[in-house]
């Protein structure tokens, strides 16, 4: 080999490794850059960033978790910072006056936006901009006509997005178009049979097993990054005791040091005391003679007891009422327990509504509505809410309302519902 071939090789090769050694060298960001180009914003408009929480309903309409805000400038906004691992943020432009419905919060175009440490842009019509309320509505949030770059991460959640989103638009579908006309029939018109609604609720079930298999694979996947962390704090409430346990298990010893790790394990913990498959929390109340009684008095006795969390101010509780009698009527002597738990905190009208309800079953309150250790325990934030107890005293469901509570009935039981099915 020549002397000229043999120099010409070995710049090369030390070309390559000088490459390969500045490469592993690069330091790892540690700080981004937030740049975004709003089309159709005036100059002045507030833009904020606020943290996403477990619950998004809370980030929505609450002002406490913003963390950072500016204007708009030249249709230009810019954010800069630090942040200790890839979070997912609440982007709000603030150019909203007055609400969509007299009455209604005044929500603002919104858009989520994973961030970690990079330089990230943005690029977006304001008019195209989806009002914070669709973030509350499965299927009806959209990224189109929005850009994001320079963030793995979003990319990342992104694609987990456009998945679950086929599965979330399907279900919002079903109860929109099948279940809730099934429910409210039009006026003047004859109400469908109860297999009508069992037919719709297996669908939406159906459906939400899909879901629930995709999200999960996600998760498995993605178990090492904030991304698949964020979605499995998200997807807690989905998942049966035995499934939060395998979830805990798979969180990496690397993972459970990050912040979003620590906030996994903490709302796992939470989550499994009130996941099917967890037994029932055992509280005091008074029942509407004013005795003292316990769920432990009922629950846990060889029999299903399903608790129905109400109250008298609640018009959807009281309308869920007549079939509630309808049901208790055919299944008690079947040995189906009914216990209607009072989120009020008047008594009277706590009262007044059940003489006027005339409800044959257990009525008891312990009259602090959702300030309590109910609440709490049972992480009731609306109603109505119903929970079936099996025999043992364990949650079987947390959804026992209307035909998802027929369907689970005629499992249970058998089909009692005669020529009304």
């Amino acid at each position: 080999m020549n002397n000229k071939l043999k120099i010409k090789i070995k710049t090369s090769f030390f070309a390559a490794l000088m490459a390969v050694l500045m490469i592993s060298c690069k330091k790892e960001q540690t700080s981004y850059t937030f740049k975004g180009k709003i089309d159709g914003a005036a100059d002045g408009t507030k833009v904020f960033l606020k943290i996403v929480q477990q619950d998004m309903f809370a980030t929505v309409l609450s002002p406490e978790f913003i963390t950072d805000s500016t204007i708009i400038k030249n249709g230009k906004f810019e954010f800069s910072g630090k942040i200790p691992e890839a979070k997912l943020y609440l982007l709000v432009i603030n150019s909203k006056k007055t609400p969509e419905k007299p009455g209604m919060p005044l929500f603002q175009p919104s858009i989520p936006v994973f961030l970690e440490n990079s330089d990230v842009e943005l690029e977006a019509d304001l008019d195209n901009i989806p009002l914070g309320d669709r973030l509350l509505q499965e299927g009806n949030f959209s990224y189109n006509n929005i850009e994001v770059s320079g963030s793995k991460s979003h990319e990342l959640y992104l694609n987990y997005f456009d998945g679950v989103k086929l599965f979330d638009e399907k279900s919002s579908a079903l109860f929109d178009k099948e279940y809730l006309p099934y429910l409210n029939p039009v006026k003047g018109s004859v109400k469908q049979p109860i297999s009508k609604g069992v037919a719709i609720v297996t669908k939406i079930e159906d459906n939400q097993e899909k879901r629930k298999a995709y999200v999960s694979g996600f998760i498995k996947e993605n178990i090492n990054n904030m991304v698949g962390l964020f979605i499995a704090q998200q997807e807690l409430s989905k998942f049966s005791v035995e499934e939060l346990e395998k979830l805990e298990a798979s969180i990496t010893a690397e993972q459970k040091k990050t912040l979003t790790g620590k906030n996994l394990i903490a709302k796992i913990s939470d989550a499994k005391s009130i996941a099917p498959g967890a037994p029932y929390i055992d509280l005091p109340f008074t029942d509407a003679a004013g005795n003292a009684v316990k769920i432990s008095d009922y629950a846990g006795k060889g029999k299903y007891v399903m608790l129905e969390f109400w109250a008298s101010w609640c018009h959807p509780c009281r309308a869920d009422i007549p079939h509630l009698k309808e049901v208790y009527e055919l299944y008690h002597p079947e040995g189906f327990e009914i216990i209607s738990v009072s989120m009020d905190q008047d008594k009277q009208a706590w009262l007044k509504a059940v003489k006027e309800e005339k409800i044959p079953w257990l009525q008891v309150s312990d009259l602090q509505a959702f300030t309590g250790d109910l609440a709490k325990k049972y992480q009731i934030r609306g109603i109505p809410t119903c929970i079936l107890l099996d025999p043992s005293g364990k949650i079987v469901t947390r959804n026992m309302r209307g035909s998802f509570m027929d369907k689970k009935l005629i499992d249970l039981y058998g089909n009692h519902f005669g020529k009304n099915f």
